[in-house]
């Protein structure tokens, strides 16, 4: 799990939005995002599009842990509940992994504050596939 931490932690997304792998674990993720105030929209709240992108990865990294050699996953579907704006400063999501099956897997992700207020819950489905050679 750490070698996908790294990859992600080095992808041209992740550090441009300043999001990274905290840790992945058997059907959990955690990943936090540094969000800056270049991630604001109009009113100064963090754009609902970086909490998605936190959220969609949140649950694909729970999804991956659990993912055989081989196999990859791509998002079908993403439900946001925005519960409260999120201001600039350090944003936590932990992802849990709630179905896994031949083709599919359902997560479900919440994003906090830190102070620990909750900022938006989602869930995410995901079609996974063999790559083949």
């Amino acid at each position: 799990m750490e070698q996908i931490c790294n990859l992600l932690n080095a992808s041209p997304f992740y550090q441009h939005i300043g999001m990274q792998v905290e840790h992945i674990r058997e059907g959990e993720s955690l990943l936090t995002l540094n969000a800056s105030e270049s991630l604001t929209n109009i009113h100064g709240s963090i754009h609902g599009g970086g909490l998605a992108s936190l959220i969609d990865s949140a649950c694909g990294m729970a999804l991956a842990s659990r993912l055989d050699p081989g196999e990859t996953a791509v998002t079908v579907d993403l439900n946001i509940h925005y519960l409260r704006p999120a201001l600039p400063g350090r944003i936590s999501a932990t992802g849990s992994l709630v179905y896994r099956g031949a083709s599919i897997g359902v997560e479900e992700a919440e994003i906090h504050q830190e102070n620990g207020e909750i900022l938006a819950r989602g869930s995410a489905v995901h079609l996974i596939s063999r790559q083949t050679t």
